[in-house]
């Protein structure tokens, strides 16, 4: 941080700064409900095998920024150079894509639960929030550069704030009511030893892959800001320590819920789509609600900022961006424009799929998600199976785990797809990674490189 006369100035290609902007892309709208279920169901033998698994994916996450942080390599730039294909520059496309659409329909879940039901049909409400979003999104890419990073810290900022002052309200409310006691019996029951599963082991692993967002392309990009000094491994520690840090106070405001509704315990998505609203609203402390909404908002928000970055630039790489720097800015504002347009119209689609079909387009799109971020993340750090000598030799050591840990955790996902019958999700999946395979020289003769 510099200090010029009465004004503060931060260094954006300092350490904290980037800590923080990792920090803000890996919380995401999961944090909320998928850390505490995993918690309470599998108590500290899953928080134990959750904290190793993170650990194993920090040299994941370095790997991938060291990749483009010498050389200055753009996402496609980068494949086409040291790979000779363009097949995982647009995976992550089509999957970052995908992932824009998730998050703006989550949203319209928790819309819905702060106004009359009358209002608006809940399809309505996934509207307004695929409206919401694409156009912040709009706005902020279009800037480019600092403006993208300056959001990403600002929604962590308020994602913090909402959480923190959720939880003091509702912790004052517990000690008024005289309940104290059975918070802490909750908390220490999450807490407890309830054994080692291979459920467990696996369940964990994928939570833990899936909350720091190795596997969608952004850490590719972000390589190519680091400064010659600053380090990956360190950069990628804050992240993850932030990232759990989340989870955890989450997994306490939903304990704290809990215990005042005496709920059996947290189950996925419906405690914040049903039990906490009735639960809050039980005791008229709605207020606690629309700060922990906020908090959702601003954490789907911070996770969508840097993958509409990565579609963004996959797409003015591919359009050959004009050489001129004075044309590239409204070039980039012209491509932000269409795909996120583009983006927005799918996801119409996908709600009016879901309104008359009943197909639950979420678990769709989250069973595809979860799934290719585990092969994503091999196609992050592709230099490890490679041997490339771009990445340091403890690095690249460090990281084999991660890489044979990820990549039969994906077959293990596939498999259950095909076991669970869920052909939708499979299809998609097995486009999106086809599309990686493809050969230099199908890329080459199709888009003239």
């Amino acid at each position: 941080m510099k200090t010029g006369g009465n004004i503060i100035m931060f260094n954006r290609s300092g350490f904290w700064y980037i800590s923080l902007v990792v920090a803000a892309y890996m919380i995401g709208v999961s944090n909320f409900w998928k850390f505490p279920a995993l918690l309470m169901e599998y108590g500290l033998g899953g928080l134990l095998s959750y904290l190793f698994m993170i650990a194993v994916m920090v040299p994941l996450i370095s790997t991938a920024m060291v990749s483009t942080k010498n050389r200055r390599y753009e996402l496609v730039e980068f494949y086409n150079r040291e790979f000779d294909t363009l097949g995982p520059a647009i995976s992550f496309f089509l999957f970052d894509v995908l992932l824009l659409l998730y998050y703006p329909i989550v949203s319209g879940w928790f819309l819905k639960k702060l106004a009359p039901d009358e209002l608006f049909p809940s399809s309505g409400w996934s509207v307004i929030a695929l409206l919401l979003f694409f156009a912040v999104l709009t706005l902020t890419l279009s800037g480019g550069g600092n403006h993208i990073m300056d959001a990403m810290i600002v929604s962590l900022a308020m994602v913090f704030a909402a959480l923190l002052v959720a939880g003091w309200i509702l912790y004052s409310r517990i000690g008024a009511m005289g309940m104290t006691s059975v918070f802490k019996d909750q908390l220490l029951q999450a807490l407890s030893w309830k054994g080692v599963s291979a459920n467990m082991l696996v369940d964990t692993a994928k939570r833990a892959a899936y909350s720091v967002g190795i596997g969608m392309g952004f850490y590719l990009i972000l390589g190519s800001f680091l400064s010659e000094k600053l380090s990956p491994f360190k950069v990628a520690t804050v992240g993850v320590i932030l990232d759990t840090l989340s989870g955890l106070l989450s997994a306490v405001i939903m304990i704290m819920a809990m215990s005042i509704s005496a709920s059996g315990g947290i189950q996925g998505r419906e405690v914040v789509i049903s039990t906490l609203p009735k639960t809050l609203e039980a005791i008229g402390m709605m207020t606690v609600l629309y700060f922990l909404y906020s908090a959702f908002f601003f954490a789907a928000l911070s996770s969508m900022i840097p993958l509409g970055e990565v579609v963004t630039r996959v797409m003015m790489e591919l359009s050959k961006k004009p050489l001129n720097p004075r044309r590239v800015p409204e070039f980039r504002r012209r491509s932000v424009l269409l795909i996120m347009s583009f983006t927005f119209l799918l996801g119409l689609s996908a709600v009016a799929v879901e309104a008359y079909t009943g197909l639950d387009v979420v678990k769709t799109l989250d069973t595809t998600v979860e799934t290719f971020i585990l092969f994503g993340a091999v196609l992050e750090v592709l230099g490890v199976p490679y041997g490339k000598g771009y990445i340091p030799r403890m690095l690249k050591i460090s990281s084999y785990p991660g890489v044979i840990s990820v990549f039969l955790l994906g077959m293990l996902a596939v498999w259950e797809m095909i076991a669970g019958q869920s052909l939708i999700s499979l299809s998609i999946l097995l486009i999106v990674l086809g599309v990686s395979l493809l050969p230099g020289k199908f890329w080459k003769k199709h888009l003239n490189k």
